[in-house]
């Protein structure tokens, strides 16, 4: 995906009339700016359109166009998300589809106040008539700014919120999410989520056989608000540095150009959400299978349960992107208002309740993620290279919080084995640590790298009977560490 910005960014820098350094452009991104300040406005179906001069190199021949073309949604995605945008659209952590937009930017573009007072504000304006399309973007305005207030605690904003609980003339989606916001600011701990689902062993959906399984559940997962705001400055900085190597100078409708490819980042999932309906994920199983074939190495299925706007999804299709396209043309999805299946090679599954017992797949351990390798799968044969003892099964296991747990388990098949297990777990920590030790100077200067390098060197190993277990903590990493590796990480290339 990073491809796609140095292409483009190599061929219209080329093409159009230059009024500024590359230096200068590079040099003002990297210190937080942007490419421009974009005009946006909002289209009569809804979407946000963006003043473009870019597909012209005229600012006479500029015309508003949508950031996110109704046509080509997933093909713009693919090429211009980037990773971090990807996972907006799928991690939404204790939130949903809609809040992983980035506020900031959407606000911003509409001309609303993001900050408290304003979104207070905007909730106590008049409300429109929520009808059509453009109607119902307006509700997901509101949504989104409930959203912000209930997660930034704005215990003032209960005022707007018991208004907008007890009103009968707007929709009841406003209404029920302005009462749940109510409840979380009046208990004052916690996030009062709505109740979550959880996945039914007699309904999943699996393969007979497969090599890795990941169970997920959402709500306890960290806060990933940052996603899209992140996707957006990192996509910001590859494309800066896309610019200054190729040197020279660079007009406005490139400027232009750029900020719009950062921009899609940011709006794609409140387009989404506006396009084809809202997704609240709250339990997920996900399962890897290795296959003999060179061009589709892996099949992978996914189970989740949640609330869903299943109606508008019906009509959505990957586009037709040649090469990529084939290799996804055998995927298959069924999304009902709770319930998500999908499949990488068109195959359906079955129920398999006597496999997810005797794997515990299910079992509520308190966990965010639980990763489940099985005895007979084809990645034990991976890791040969690292000489690893025999296994009868191993896990990931993760909580998430201040601090962080990582436990990583192997069943072994004698306490000999274990003991081996554990061996081999401080060899690997020992060989980790060279791999710290080449990091880019940008990366390793970040606190994030030092407290994730802490932890990995810290880690502890125990055995219990003939099970190895192999536990890091990571204390004191926060998102803003993570914004900081990242962009560090896009200075210098990666």
């Amino acid at each position: 995906m990073r491809a796609s910005w140095i292409v483009w960014g190599v061929a219209v820098l080329g093409s159009l009339t230059a009024q500024e350094s590359a230096a200068d452009v590079a040099a003002r991104v990297r210190q937080g700016g942007w490419f421009e300040q974009s005009k946006y406005r909002r289209a009569d179906d809804g979407s946000l359109e963006v003043w473009t001069t870019a597909h012209t190199g005229s600012e006479e021949l500029g015309e508003f166009l949508p950031l996110i073309d109704r046509g080509d949604a997933m093909a713009t995605a693919i090429d211009n998300l980037g990773l971090l945008g990807l996972l907006s659209l799928v991690c939404h952590g204790d939130a949903d589809l809609l809040a992983m937009t980035d506020a900031g930017f959407h606000f911003g573009a509409l001309g609303i106040d993001g900050s408290d007072v304003g979104l207070r504000q905007f909730l106590a304006l008049p409300s429109p008539s929520f009808e059509g399309a453009r109607g119902r973007a307006e509700l997901l305005d509101r949504l989104l700014a409930i959203d912000r207030l209930e997660h930034r605690r704005v215990a003032g904003a209960v005022a707007e919120f018991r208004v907008l609980a007890a009103r009968a003339d707007v929709p009841a989606a406003l209404r029920e999410r302005a009462a749940q916001a109510l409840r979380t600011l009046r208990n004052g701990t916690g996030v009062a989520a709505p109740v979550r689902q959880r996945l039914d062993a007699q309904a999943l959906a699996l393969p007979l056989a497969f090599d890795a399984c990941i169970v997920i559940d959402h709500a306890r997962l960290p806060d990933l608000r940052w996603l899209a705001p992140l996707g957006r400055r990192t996509g910001a900085l590859v494309t800066a540095a896309t610019i200054e190597a190729a040197g020279g100078t660079v007009s406005p409708p490139a400027c232009n150009g750029a900020q719009r490819m950062c921009d899609v980042a940011a709006g794609a999932p409140f387009w989404f959400a506006h396009r084809y309906g809202n997704l609240r994920f709250d339990q997920s199983l996900v399962t890897i299978t290795a296959k003999g074939d060179g061009r589709n190495p892996i099949a992978a299925t996914w189970n989740a349960c949640g609330a869903f706007e299943a109606a508008g999804w019906q009509d959505f299709a990957l586009p037709d992107e040649g090469e990529r396209d084939k290799q996804l043309g055998s995927a298959t999805a069924r999304l009902t208002t709770t319930t998500l299946f999908a499949s990488t090679d068109g195959s359906r599954g079955k129920p398999r309740p006597e496999l997810v017992e005797k794997l515990a797949l299910l079992r509520d351990d308190g966990l965010a993620l639980r990763a489940v390798v099985p005895a007979n799968s084809k990645l034990w044969a991976a890791l040969a290279f690292v000489h690893a003892p025999p296994t009868q099964g191993g896990e990931i296991r993760v909580v998430f919080g201040d601090p962080a747990v990582i436990t990583i388990v192997a069943e072994a098949r004698d306490e000999e084995a274990a003991a081996a297990w554990v061996a081999k777990g401080k060899e690997l920590v020992e060989q980790g640590d060279g791999v710290f030790a080449m990091a880019a100077e940008p990366i390793a200067a970040t606190r994030g790298f030092q407290l994730l390098r802490e932890a990995w060197l810290g880690a502890a190993f125990s055995v219990k009977d003939t099970t190895a277990f192999a536990t890091v903590i990571v204390r004191g990493f926060t998102p803003q560490h993570v914004r900081e590796l990242v962009e560090a990480a896009a200075l210098v290339g990666f």
